[in-house]
């Protein structure tokens, strides 16, 4: 490792490291603009000159451009190098248009802060400004060319690392600009990071535009909930209202960046219509009358009907705490244990994937964008965690092989081999494409036992891959030579044993067998529903049903008549409108806590308002089982804007907060068991938690997997009559997919992310479309089991035949399809054209051989 001396310090560093970067270790930190340590260096700003006085040329020469080496001696603040940046600073600083008190960067501007610490106080320059004409860019980024100096930071991580296409550098010499060929808005979901890598006021944030300067901004440590990935987040605050949400450094998961649905999915925690105060039957009234309320009617129905009859529910979305306070909640009731899952097939699917996980088996963000070859299993990462998709597009500039393995036509930002399989042949795909792979000879003991049992699908179906022999090979061989490949599953979609069939898939690729005993580390990255769903997993355990056990079980009469409901909303998240709604609708009591407006509150007898994780903080566990610590960013009460009193806060102090009764679901059980004892054992589980919780900070999350675990492959009994299953002539699969903009309930509301929502629309084939008429942009009729998806079609040649991808946002039905993959007979589908087109649909109904679209 080399060894070098900065500023008469010495420092060791890791073989590769610049020798800015070795600076900032020692907390030197060089002066830069075009710098970041992601996006890597180019020396276009010419900022960050140093003197090397030894160990290289005798000279001056950028610190991000020149490796560590043994032996250097490096002066960062040698009188030629400080007067070299003097004058660049000088330089660019003569078209600036000098408008630091309105621009929106100033307080935290990097060319603010390095033209004062660089003594440049007085304008020389008594010429004409070169002047640019702004350009739209779209609801979320400002832009204000005339305070550009070029960095081309916005550039290199807009197409170089993100991989958008519709922003570039326009013009040459002087002139150059960096903006759409056109004004719209910005395509890419990871926009809004131009905002804040940007160094001057060039791009800059819209939503909290002109809303404050930094140094009135309340900033804390916490963790985006809009996914399971936990990526790091530095929420600020402003009298009460949370006006953006920038990323916090973590290199293990989200590095530099964050997403937009992250970044702009805030607007729940400020919005006017959120619930502040408790209500009974409707009517407001104090905290402690409402839970008295809660534990009068709760004992009633508990007499009348039987401890059974109770059912408490909290979201996976919910922090560890909230989870640990409904099982303390459901204890102190005496009815069973709290259910964290809408459906039992995402409840089996969590916990598989929290049973074949391991600290070595399961992959973060970092090891992905490290990874050689990528095998992309059934999942849609831009859609499902969008900055998982950037991981792997880092893998892929980095040269790994991507394969893609799906029937919904899945968008990656890199290039991708994509094999479009329809949902029952993607187990025989799999099998085929590890059988080019690799041979028995590769495999041993439990390892081979299971590659014979996958491989035992696709007897007789040889002839099923025919047309995509051309994809399958490059694949094949990427994963034959692969050091470090990693697998990518989602349970969405899929069967719920999915998670264990990837996770034999990747400790299969760690064969032992070969030749030349290269050693191969493999990995697994689950996508789950939720940002806390691996911690529900692990606290569930096997204990408990999932809501639709509770609320719609296989027996008759086993309903619940009552529900405590935390942090989710059954009527507008299970994939099944119709149902929900009839079992809700036979409850005697429906007590709903929650930190926005949903239609589960407005059904609820009893409604608790609930703080969010800007106000109570909190711990999640992320899908690789890292426990980390959110924490509270302000007290919480009614914005100040919204109290009545303008924007500023009252001239007249008073003791209390306006709007301040929410709080924690842990501070309700508190109010609600106020006379009930605690519990004297804790499950293992939940003692692993609560070690995790005390010993995890802001800075530092808790692995909670077992270190090692038994090498073991689950069973895939499942998958033979899965595969057998097939799919009969004249019938479609209709998939429900994610989302990237329009999944997640609480990013949907509120501004920005209301303005992120997409158009509601349907993917078919082209083919499927020609074959039943239909043409691109026309509505279709969906009639599914539980009512209509109407959305407009768009044909995509990239995913499979007889699929129909229904995504997961509002407005396009997909909770009219009783479940997250149903099949049924194409000629259910029709395009909307009148009334006597509504009327054949509503006899296709009942009859399927009504044809639907050759009306």
């Amino acid at each position: 490792m080399p060894r070098l001396i900065i500023d008469g310090r010495e420092v060791e560093v890791a073989v590769g490291t610049k020798v800015i970067d070795a600076a900032e270790s020692l907390g030197i930190m060089i002066p830069r603009f075009c710098y970041l340590k992601s996006l890597g260096a180019v020396g276009a700003c010419r900022m960050c000159a140093v003197k090397f006085l030894e160990g290289h040329k005798k000279d001056l020469d950028m610190s991000c451009m020149v490796d560590a080496r043994d032996g250097m001696v490096v002066s960062t603040d040698h009188p030629d190098a400080m007067a070299f940046r003097a004058q660049i600073i000088e330089w660019l600083m003569l078209d600036h248009p000098h408008d630091c008190p309105i621009c929106d960067e100033g307080g935290h501007c990097l060319l603010q802060d390095t033209t004062v610490s660089g003594g440049h106080s007085l304008r020389n320059y008594r010429g004409p400004k070169r002047t640019y004409e702004n350009q739209y860019l779209g609801p979320l980024i400002e832009h204000e060319m005339n305070r550009c100096i070029h960095c081309y930071r916005c550039v290199r991580f807009y197409r170089e690392y993100a991989g958008g296409t519709d922003f570039g550098t326009f013009g040459i010499a002087g002139r150059v600009t960096y903006q759409r060929f056109e004004p719209g808005r910005l395509e890419s979901p990871f926009s809004g990071n131009l905002g804040e890598i940007c160094p001057t006021g060039t791009l800059t944030d819209k939503p909290s535009r002109y809303r404050a300067r930094r140094w009135d901004l309340e900033r804390k440590p916490s963790v985006c909930a809009h996914c399971s990935l936990g990526c790091n987040t530095l929420p600020a605050v402003r009298y009460r209202e949370v006006l953006r949400v920038e990323n916090r450094f973590n290199e293990a998961v989200n590095g530099d960046f964050l997403c937009d649905r992250g970044r702009y999915g805030f607007g729940y925690a400020s919005m006017p219509d959120r619930p502040r105060t408790a209500l009974v039957d409707g009517r407001p009234v104090s905290p402690e009358e409402a839970a008295t309320a809660a534990m009068d009617r709760l004992k009633a129905v508990i007499a009348s009907h039987g401890p059974e009859s109770v059912a408490v529910h909290a979201s996976s979305r919910c922090t560890v705490e909230d989870l640990l306070a409904a099982r303390r909640l459901a204890d102190g009731l005496g009815v069973p244990a709290p259910s964290f899952f809408l459906t039992e097939d995402e409840r089996l699917a969590c916990l598989n994937a929290a049973a074949g996980l391991d600290v070595d088996l399961a992959w973060n963000m970092e090891q992905v964008r490290k990874a050689d070859m990528v095998l992309v299993l059934g999942a849609d990462p831009l859609r499902e965690a969008p900055m998982a998709a950037l991981a792997i597009r880092q893998a892929a500039r980095a040269g790994a092989v991507v394969g893609v393995l799906d029937p919904r036509p899945v968008d990656l930002p890199c290039e991708a081999v994509k094999l479009s399989v329809p949902r029952r042949l993607l187990p025989v795909a799999l099998a085929t494409l590890l059988g080019r792979a690799f041979t028995e000879a590769d495999f041993q003991g439990e390892a081979l036992a299971f590659w014979r049992e996958l491989q035992s699908v696709t007897e007789g179906r040889a002839g099923d891959f025919s047309e995509w022999n051309g994809e399958l090979d490059p694949v094949a061989h990427a994963l034959a030579r692969a050091e470090r490949p990693v697998v990518v599953c989602s349970a969405a979609a899929m069967p719920a044993q999915w998670p264990t069939l990837a996770a034999g898939v990747a400790r299969l690729l760690r064969r032992t067998g070969t030749e030349d005993q290269t050693e191969v580390r493999s990995g697994l990255f689950c996508l789950l529903p939720r940002a806390d769903s691996l911690g529900a997993a692990l606290l569930a355990g096997g204990d408990g049903p999932s809501l639709e056990g509770r609320m719609l079980p296989a027996e008759e009469g086993k309903a619940a008549k009552a529900l405590v409901c935390i942090g989710a909303d059954p009527l507008g998240e299970y994939p099944g409108g119709q149902a929900i709604e009839a079992a809700v609708g036979k409850l005697d009591l429906l007590v709903c806590m929650d930190c926005a407006p949903s239609a589960t509150w407005s059904r609820a007898q009893v409604a608790l308002p609930l703080n969010t994780i800007f106000e109570t903080g909190g711990c999640l566990v992320d899908n690789h089982g890292l426990l980390q610590r959110a924490e509270p960013v302000f007290a919480g009460g009614l914005p100040v804007i919204q109290d009545g009193h303008g924007s500023h806060p009252p001239r007249t102090l008073g003791a209390g907060i306006p709007g301040n009764d929410p709080r924690g679901a842990a501070g309700w059980a508190d109010l609600l068991l106020s006379d009930a004892a605690e519990p004297e054992t804790v499950s293992p589980a939940e003692g692993r938690l609560r070690t995790a919780m005390a010993e995890a900070s802001a800075e530092r999350g808790v692995p909670i997997l077992p270190s090692t675990a038994p090498v073991r492959f689950a069973s895939l009994d499942w998958l033979a009559p899965f595969v057998a299953a097939g799919q009969e002539e004249g019938r479609c699969d209709v998939l429900v997919s994610g989302s990237t903009f329009g999944a997640d309930r609480l990013a949907n509301l509120g501004e920005p992310g209301h303005t992120l929502l997409p158009e509601p629309c349907v993917f078919m084939h082209p083919e499927d479309a020609a074959a039943m008429h239909f043409e691109e942009g026309q509505t279709i009729l969906i009639p599914l089991a539980q009512g209509v998806a109407r959305n407009v079609l768009r044909c995509r040649p990239d995913m499979a035949r007889n699929t129909v991808v229904l995504p997961k946002a509002p407005g396009t039905g997909w909770q009219s399809a009783g479940g997250m993959a149903v099949t049924i007979s194409m000629n259910r589908l029709w395009r909307e054209q009148g009334d006597e087109d509504r009327a054949a649909m509503a006899r296709a109904d009942t009859d399927d051989s009504c044809p639907g679209g050759n009306l």
